[in-house]
């Protein structure tokens, strides 16, 4: 892990985009990844995980490009799905291999049409991978969907740098996520949704931008793929509302990112 360190804080030279998560092993991006990647020579991904059989081909898969930073995650919607057996194996793949990974990711909370098992499950699953990042020194990047109280609450139990992914927490929340230290991820989701007022309070000591492609297209428009690419809408737009310009947005998440990811040097 280490060497992954060394090299992005060399790799990140200023005029570099990042995109603090996306889903570059979806399948979704099959018949165009090797073109997409090419294209991102000027880009850092961070490739998230959502359970073993992700994580296996997140690691695995990219050796040649150190922009893409393999992350390794257990998405609360894989917890619930998974018996017994099969939810022990991941837990196991990760405890044994996540010091070979950049980051956690994608890790959380999601609550929508799930019933109380399924919370306390999902619950349960989260701190045992917060205690084991905690112990590693990674760096958590977080989802939650109607769960952002709950989220907020098991994190002040844990000494991690958290990055909470495509926010969807409301304005006291936002104001509870940054006094707590925690670092806020805005999406090209945002400007589908219109989250002008939220984008307008966020401090820039605090902000990542992500595609979370190939979901979430910036534009909305049906059947277009979501890709990294699509980090530069939604900065433009951002830069547009705050009246910055995208050079200094640009340097402030470079600076951003190398404060945040040097805990584990």
């Amino acid at each position: 892990n280490l060497c992954y360190i060394l090299l992005i804080m060399v790799e990140i030279k200023p005029n570099t985009y990042i995109d603090i998560h996306a889903h570059l092993s979806d399948e979704r991006f099959d018949s165009v990844r090797e073109k997409l990647i090419d294209r991102l020579q000027d880009f850092i991904v961070l490739n998230a995980g959502e359970n073993k059989k992700e994580n296996i081909k997140v690691i695995n898969e990219y050796h040649s490009h150190a922009n893409i930073l393999p992350c390794i995650g257990l998405h609360p919607n894989e917890v619930i799905k998974l018996e017994e057996g099969q939810l022990s194996e991941n837990m196991s793949y990760l405890g044994e291999n996540i010091s070979k990974f950049f980051a956690v990711s994608e890790i959380g909370l999601d609550y929508k049409g799930k019933t109380e098992d399924n919370i306390a499950l999902e619950k349960r699953v989260l701190e045992q991978i917060l205690s084991l990042s905690e112990k590693y020194g990674k760096v958590c990047i977080l989802h939650s969907r109607k769960s952002m109280a709950d989220l907020l609450d098991i994190l002040k139990s844990y000494k991690i740098k958290a990055i909470l992914h495509n926010f969807e927490g409301n304005s006291t929340q936002l104001s509870m996520a940054v006094d707590a230290g925690f670092f806020i991820s805005v999406s090209t989701g945002f400007m589908k949704f219109k989250k002008d007022s939220l984008i307008k309070k966020i401090p820039l000591d605090h902000l990542f931008f992500e595609t979370d492609s190939p979901a979430l297209n910036a534009d909305g428009a049906p059947g277009e793929l979501n890709t990294p690419l699509n980090i530069v809408k939604i900065m433009q737009y951002f830069a547009d509302l705050r009246h910055v310009s995208m050079e200094e947005l640009i340097e402030r998440i470079r600076s951003n990112f190398i404060n945040v990811f040097r805990v584990n040097l």
